[in-house]
């Protein structure tokens, strides 16, 4: 019999909000050319699509969170960085990044002392059991290989626990991959999620490297 141990990628779960994808080009502008804007204050929604035109970053957000809020004027030549920003300023909302040409839009989310909210023991279990499921379903994969790619998913578990919506950002070498990467990815069985357990979870899934690794057992 022939055993072996395939490093699998460590997978970070965190919640985000409902999400949508704002229009844009797919490539995005390098961050460290400064680009001309001229935008009024303006409905936050209609801010990121121009930023979007502009930059042809993406943004994933909520369109309820953005809702109402309003961006401020930007009226100069920046960086998309400094003037993403500067849109975001006295918004209560911040931009992580989840690839090159695309961030997550995330409440600035501190208690009254400052400090960032602590988890229900019961999330935290969940999380853990998210990142066991989908390292499990991933290291049943002999293609694509675990550990040799970058992807970051999106996912809304129902009430049942099943995938009912995933969305992948990142490639993973090619089409067949990817169509195998998201059959999977939808695939994967969950226990209920506990009570008000904000949804979607974001997954980061990175290469195998120094102190990146995961034993996904014998084969």
């Amino acid at each position: 019999m022939l055993h072996r141990t395939v490093a699998i990628a460590l997978i970070y779960a965190l919640p985000v909000y409902d999400v949508k994808a704002a229009d844009g080009v797919s490539l995005a502008a390098p961050r460290s050319r400064s680009l001309a804007f001229d935008f009024p204050a303006q409905p936050l929604v209609s801010a990121l699509e121009r930023y979007s035109e502009v930059t042809g970053r993406n943004a994933l957000y909520d369109t309820a969170l953005a809702s109402g809020r309003i961006s401020r004027e930007i009226r100069g030549v920046f960086s998309p960085d400094e003037a993403l920003k500067k849109l975001l300023s006295g918004t209560g909302l911040s931009p992580e990044f989840v690839a090159d040409t695309t961030f997550v839009l995330l409440p600035v989310m501190v208690d009254q002392r400052g400090a960032l909210p602590t988890r229900s023991s019961e999330d935290r279990r969940y999380y853990g059991e998210i990142q066991a499921g989908i390292t499990n379903a991933l290291c049943g994969l002999d293609r694509p290989r675990p550990g040799h790619y970058r992807f970051t998913a999106v996912l809304w578990i129902a009430p049942d626990g099943t995938v009912r919506r995933s969305v992948r950002i990142g490639s993973v070498g090619g089409p067949d991959a990817d169509r195998q990467i998201d059959a999977t990815l939808s695939n994967v069985r969950f226990t209920s999620p506990p009570l008000a357990f904000q949804q979607p979870v974001l997954i980061l899934i990175v290469p195998q490297g120094p102190g990146v690794t995961r034993d996904c057992g014998s084969r």
